[in-house]
């Protein structure tokens, strides 16, 4: 690159910041004003340290806009469960103006947590801004949303340092990280499945720096970058896919035992004269990605140390295998392998391609509606939330009157117990449904075998922030705790935050999350969701599950056409028999699985009738513990494909077993085995493909290397989701 070019990338970095959020604070917000003054100028450190401390489970604490100016290290100190501090964006900021090389936040023991629209300044004399670092208790499901994380010299956001007690399943949504040494840095073994969606990194030194965890990124635009934007040092596998990068000095720096998927990817201007990508290690895919801009002559990708590497589509996919080659228009080589590189593959091109179109894409919102009007179910309409009192038709009223509002309008609850004697009934266009967090919960005392909210018609409708059903709440006879239906007309709905039975219950088909019969003209959009979720004859209907945690996924149906999409960006299961279930031959899709202390994995079947199917898995970690098979298919019709997974399991020799005449293919391509190597036990005339796989250990022996084009119809499918993620968000 030459000098003109270096000077005008450093002088347009720039960009959107966070939004400005216009809240209605709710009932059972409480304010840190007028304790604290947020004039920028008085020290609100005490003040707000004790507003801290005087937090429960469930509360929500609210800071106007303001300038708080931090002289000493704020500290949430748990155990808690369910808490929300909600700022208003860029409108609410907190700096520092202690000593040098401090901390602004330390953040020890909660879990089910959000933060959202704070802004941490450390005025490049904090060390780092928000320090997950708990003694207390284990934090998981925790949200940072609408965060900027600005001039710290250490990190950002910093996960894991003298770590204790681990903290996992972050999730940072429309985050910015600015001029920090690492805009997150994952330092500690069990700080997992860190997941950055929609989020920028500018002029850091790492954007991603991970050493022990590991995480994911879909749809994140890094610039300017001086070290790299991702440092991928993870125990378990990592994820970049749809981002783009312009002026960094390296797109990604890869080493170790975790294989890594870098899917649609765009990158250009990088400054390293030898790659933009550099591999060493476990199995790598790089699937539709492009690079521009580079040094001359050098290579985009270089490959090392026995690492081997898939490619598909894109600049990339064109490449004969084992060859490097010059791309027209004066871009640089696409791909070297380096002295001890093992294998390339390249995988036949699929029918889909990429979604993004430069490396100039920014995903960042800087304009989000928070100013809906609330009705609030205790406030206007009498709800008790005692755990005694029936507060069906309290709710129902507020429901209603949401619906009849539109525009957004909130039926709100705040924190409490609510009793439901019958059905809540869901429907209408254009408002939300919900409450404070995982301490807002529906418990059920109506007849056994009930529904707690039926969701019918939804347009344009979200839940949001409650739990029904869910062990927490306590027993609860119910058949259903959420059951979705239609009669035919589009609809469009949204959950975020809505927990139902499941989690560690090993009881796949009861309660939880019921899609029934969803037809062509559904959509139905998972932001976060807690529990099991069930999929009755919902094949024509789409589905995007961004974020989803424990239960069992099982699908099920019998229809002729299936032309829509079940699909999953990261999901977490944990202690569950089976982790999915798919019956009928139905198909499925999930590109970043973690599964860990699984009795059983997969469970797959069908008949020879039925239409034939493909279940889609990639994943950071498939973890099993009995002797029950890791995956069954038993007359299953179609195809299972499993993908740059770390199998980590005992027995050592897990097996995958099939049965039954209907045509059936297993396919292995790009996983790393860590002392182990799968048993296969598959019936005759069923097709086993491996290839591209590595292991401590026994390594598994390729097979199957000549057909591919089944791998190249699985990969179609993550693009699929990709495209349907790109579809959801407007990017």
């Amino acid at each position: 690159m030459n000098l003109c070019l270096v000077l005008t990338t450093l002088l347009a970095v720039g960009g959107p910041d966070i939004p400005a959020l216009r809240w209605q604070q709710r009932s059972d917000w409480t304010s840190v004003k007028p304790a604290a003054v947020g004039d920028g100028v008085a020290d609100d450190s005490a003040a707000l340290q004790a507003a801290l401390d005087a937090l429960k489970d469930g509360d929500t604490l609210y800071f106007p806009p303001g300038v708080y100016r931090l002289t000493k290290t704020l500290s949430l100190d748990g155990p808690h469960l369910g808490l929300a501090l909600i700022g208003c964006g860029r409108d609410t900021s907190l700096v520092w103006d202690g000593e040098p090389g401090g901390r602004m936040f330390r953040c020890n023991g909660v879990a089910h947590t959000r933060f959202v629209g704070l802004s941490w300044d450390g005025r490049g004399k904090a060390a780092v801004g928000f320090d997950h670092n708990s003694a207390l208790r284990f934090e998981t499901e925790v949200r940072h949303q609408h965060e900027a994380f600005r001039n710290c010299t250490t990190a950002g956001l910093r996960i894991g340092w003298q770590q204790k007690i681990a903290s996992a399943e972050i999730t940072y949504l429309n985050c910015l990280f600015e001029r920090c040494g690492a805009g997150c840095s994952i330092g500690t073994f069990n700080d997992y499945d860190n997941s950055f969606d929609g989020c920028e990194f500018r002029e850091c030194g790492y954007g991603i720096s991970d050493s022990k965890g590991n995480f994911y990124a879909r749809n994140c635009h890094f610039e300017a970058s001086t070290k790299a934007d991702a440092r991928i040092g993870s125990e378990h596998g990592s994820s970049l896919r749809r981002c783009t990068s312009r002026g960094s000095r390296r797109f990604v720096e890869h080493g170790g035992i975790a294989p890594v998927v870098l899917q649609d990817c765009r990158v250009a201007g990088w400054t390293d004269p030898d790659s933009a990508v550099e591999l060493n290690g476990a199995p790598v895919l790089l699937m539709d990605c492009v690079f521009s801009e580079g040094p001359n002559n050098k290579p985009a990708v270089r490959a090392g140390r026995g690492t081997p590497v898939l490619v598909s589509g894109g600049q990339l996919g064109a490449l004969a295998s084992g060859q490097t080659a010059d791309i027209p228009n004066g871009a640089a080589p696409p791909i070297k392998l380096v002295s001890g590189s093992k294998q390339l593959v390249e995988v036949p091109a699929g029918k889909l391609g990429g979604v993004l179109k430069s490396a100039t894409q920014r995903f960042l919102r800087s304009t989000v509606d928070t100013n809906q009007r609330v009705f609030d179910a205790k406030r206007d309409f009498g709800a008790k939330g005692d755990g005694r009192t029936d507060d069906t038709d309290a709710i129902q009223k507020a429901i209603d009157a949401a619906r009849a509002a539109g525009g957004q309008a909130l039926a709100y609850l705040p924190k409490g117990n609510y009793v439901l004697t019958r059905s809540l009934r869901v429907t209408g266009a254009d408002y939300r449904f919900g409450g404070s967090g995982f301490c807002t919960r529906l418990r059920w005392r109506g007849p056994e075998r009930g529904t707690g909210v039926e969701v019918v018609d939804p347009q344009n409708v979200t839940l949001e922030w409650f739990m029904v059903g869910h062990h927490d709440s306590g027993p609860q006879k119910l058949a259903v705790d959420i059951r979705q239906s239609s009669t035919g007309v589009p609809s469009r709905v949204t959950y975020d935050g809505v927990s139902v039975f499941g989690m560690y219950q090993k009881r796949p088909g009861v309660q939880g999350l019921l899609f029934d019969r969803l037809g062509p003209q559904c959509l139905v959009i998972g932001l976060a969701t807690n529990g099991n979720l069930r999929f009755e004859s919902c094949g024509r209907a789409r589905f995007l599950f961004s974020q989803s945690f424990e239960g069992t996924v099982s699908v099920a149906g019998r229809e002729p056409v299936r032309d829509g999409l079940i699909g999953f960006q990261f999901r977490l299961e944990t202690i569950v028999n089976p982790s999915v279930e798919v019956r009928d031959s139905q198909s499925l899709v999930m590109s970043d699985f973690y599964g860990e202390q699984m009795d059983r994995h997969l469970v797959l079947s069908g008949d020879p009738g039925d239409p034939p199917g493909r279940v889609t898995i990639q994943g950071p970690k498939m973890h099993t513990f009995t002797q029950l098979p890791l995956i069954s298919l038993d007359g299953y019709r179609g195809q299972l494909y499993l993908g740059s997974n770390q199998f980590y399991c005992d027995p050592q020799e897990p097996r995958i077993v099939s049965s039954g005449d209907s045509p059936c293919e297993v396919i292995l391509a790009g996983n790393f085995l860590y002392n182990v190597k799968p048993k296969f036990e598959l019936a005759a005339g069923h097709k086993l493909t491996v290839v591209a796989n590595s292991a401590v250990g026994t390594p598994l022996v390729d097979q199957g290397a000549e057909r591919l084009d089944g791998l190249a119809a699985a990969l179609d499918d993550l693009r699929r989701l990709g495209k349907l993620d790109a579809e959801v968000n407007g990017w």
